[in-house]
């Protein structure tokens, strides 16, 4: 086994810089080995991919982002799951025009921003808006990802509109996830339609990318999403949570992914333990195999394991995944 230190480290750049091997002049730090700011490790990945006005236009601060290092954590761990395990050989994407690897272009797209709009989540915020069409008039969404055709997991596609609606009503904020969802799909339409009509840069901006952006809202969107007890389906129709049946991998592979790595990643976890996130990082062992996931805390760590232990129940009836957990360690099968 390895520490996830040591895995993120060695993790090669083309698996996670799309432009590596392309364009020279696009290049990035990893944050966690060269002292990158996380944020903006963040703001000049979307910077250098021509998407950097997705924050603004979203009216989300860049530099206000809610644990920048969980967001970058979550980045990597995606990468390792997809390479380290059959899942690369089980969801294969072809490169894209003109040459960048599929993968790490709609990686990055999720796993950067699916906590972006979490700063709009507290209850004193968007106070005026009750339901989504109240938010695709305060956000002036053109593009409305929750009308566009998607046939994976359709049971919480169907179900996203009336759950905006419970959080909003029942909980007293608007949903970092479906938001962050909707916002990402919408924008970078609206970028992709203006870089091409101008032609201000040389970066590829072909219609396929928003087949891609499509993935990556709908996955974002999803992510926030918790199964609710029978008496609040029925009092806010989300009838699709009934007699839910866990998402598979095949079900929709990247929303798998981000909601496997969102679950255990550590630096959230052990957020107010006080160790550094190189103490974290250094003191928990992973080992990738096949169809699983293996970890295990350090026989000196410091890092009370039980909290990661109590994160992973939250999979039970959500995802597809078989959890085998012993002394200092568990052991996660995914289906």
């Amino acid at each position: 086994m390895k520490s996830l230190y040591e895995l993120v480290y060695n993790t090669p750049v083309p698996q996670w810089n799309y432009y590596f091997d392309l364009n020279e002049v696009i290049t990035f730090n990893n944050p966690f080995i060269d002292n990158t700011n996380y944020n903006e490790f963040i703001s000049s990945y979307f910077r250098k991919s021509g998407k950097e006005q997705v924050f603004k236009l979203s009216q989300i601060d860049i530099d206000n982002l809610r644990l920048p290092n969980h967001i970058c954590s979550v980045f990597f761990m995606g990468v390792l799951l997809y390479f380290k395990t059959s899942f690369h050989k089980k969801y294969i994407l072809k490169d894209h025009d003109p040459g960048y690897s599929a993968f790490p272009f709609i990686w990055f797209l999720i796993a950067l921003f699916h906590d972006s709009a979490y700063q709009m989540e507290a209850k004193s915020e968007l106070q005026e808006i009750s339901n989504i069409d109240d938010l695709i008039a305060r956000f002036n969404i053109k593009h409305n990802l929750l009308n566009a055709k998607f046939e994976h997991c359709e049971q919480l596609h169907k179900l996203r509109k009336n759950y905006f609606f419970f959080v909003r009503k029942h909980l007293g904020v608007v949903d970092h996830g479906i938001l962050g969802g909707m916002l990402l799909y919408d924008r970078l339409i609206k970028i992709r339609r203006q870089k091409k009509r101008l032609n201000e840069d040389n970066l590829f901006w072909g219609k396929a990318l928003e087949k891609d952006y499509k993935v990556a809202g709908n996955a974002i969107s999803l992510h926030n999403i918790w199964l609710q007890p029978d008496e609040i389906c029925k009092e806010y129709k989300l009838t699709e949570m009934l007699n839910f049946q866990p998402v598979k991998f095949a079900d929709f592979p990247l929303f798998y992914i981000l909601g496997v790595v969102d679950t255990i990643e550590p630096l959230k976890a052990f957020r107010n333990s006080g160790y550094t996130d190189e103490y974290i990082m250094k003191n928990l062992n992973y080992e990738f195999r096949s169809n699983s996931i293996k970890i295990e805390n350090n026989l000196n760590s410091k890092l009370r394991f039980n909290i990661l232990l109590d994160r992973i129940k939250g999979f039970k009836n959500w995802l597809d995944i078989r959890i085998k957990t012993y002394e200092n360690g568990f052991e996660l099968l995914f289906r």
